[in-house]
Order: C-alpha cells, then structure tokens, then sequence
C-alpha cells in the first residue's frame, strides 16, 4: 500500500491545476541552479493555492498556470505550466514580443515556437524546438509565437527576466512587417476571475 507521503505528493491545487513530485523536483532544482541566492522552493510553497494563477487567453480557457516568485522593474522571476500554444485552432500567426528581455529555463517538457525580428523578416525561424535542459532565450526586439507544447499540463518553464518597461511590447504582423503596440483587453479581468476564484475572492 502506498504510504501518506507519496499520495501528498500528486495536489489538485485549484481546478484545472494539478502537480506532482517530479514537478516540483524541476522546479526547486531549476530554481536553484538558474537564480542564485533565491530562496529554495518548498513543497508547501509550490501547492499553496495562493502561489499560482491561470493565465486565460481570448477563448476564456487557462492557456498557462503561472507562479510568481520574484517581480520588480529590475528583475522577475516566473514558473510557468504550458496547457496550450499561443497559436490553435487554424489562426493566423501572431507573433508578440515582451516588455523584458528574459531567459526561459526549461525544466520539463518542451514547446516549439516560430520566431521574428521585426524589419528582417527573411530572418524568421520556423518551429524552433526547445527541450527540456535548455534554455530560450528572448531579447526585447524578437517577435516569437508558440505553436505546440510537447506535454501539456507537464511542460514546466523558469523566466528569469530581465529589466522591463511595463506595456512596450505588442504584435507583428508577418506578411507586412508592421508592428501593433498591445492594447488593453476590456474582457481579461472578467476571464481571469473566472478561472482564479481564489484569488477575486480574497
């Protein structure tokens, strides 16, 4: 019979996330080895309903869980779980870029991605794959898309960010090389409630 201790280890910490040993194991390890004097991830801490969010996408559905640990205009520290790519359902590409430039430590899993700088289109690079025990790294100036994640719900990542200007960031289009600035989204608190209840209701 298995004991008390090994079935603490698989936690439902809220709906639609679940983890295991083995994922906090990548976790603690790549904290530690990726962000030097960090504290060290506990268990208590990386199932603590509290620690995580789900990260909803246009549709209402979590595209991401996501775990922050560290955030500042200097540096941010993030534990992501992959359920979905930023691409699905036959649309059309749309890559983004980000307000930091970060490195994404991957953990476990993988995920491919189609990636863009914009005024050097011929330079895009198309289903770039990165596995678990590498790194991706994001430069403020790359435009990049996520079009498959190899293990949903097990692909686990550690963005380790760097400084940042909060809203510089936005879309490219690859057929024209015009760049869109992000815009508000009128829907995502509403969407974001929905699935974090633990959190709108604190």
């Amino acid at each position: 019979m298995p004991s008390i201790l090994v079935l603490m280890k698989t936690t439902r910490i809220i709906p639609g996330l679940t983890v295991d040993a083995a994922m906090y194991d990548a976790a603690a390890a790549g904290l530690a080895a990726h962000t030097g004097a960090e504290s060290p991830l506990t268990w208590g801490r990386f199932t603590a309903p509290a620690s995580w969010c789900l990260v909803p996408g246009p549709d209402g559905a979590a595209y991401k869980a996501e775990m922050v640990l560290r955030e500042s205009i200097e540096r941010t520290l993030k534990i992501n779980i992959w359920y979905l790519p930023d691409r699905r359902g036959g649309a059309a590409p749309q890559p983004h870029s980000h307000p930091w430039p970060f490195t994404s430590h991957i953990l476990l899993g993988g995920y491919s991605e189609d990636r863009y700088v914009a005024g050097d289109l011929a330079s895009a690079e198309m289903g770039v794959e990165h596995r678990s025990g590498g790194a991706n790294i994001i430069p403020r100036d790359l435009f990049h898309e996520v079009t498959a994640i190899h293990e949903p719900g097990r692909t686990l990542s550690l963005m380790v960010c760097g400084r940042g200007r909060r809203g510089s960031w936005g879309y490219l289009d690859p057929d024209t090389g015009q760049c869109t600035p992000v815009r508000p989204d009128p829907g995502f608190t509403d969407r974001f409630a929905a699935l974090n209840p633990h959190i709108s209701q604190r």
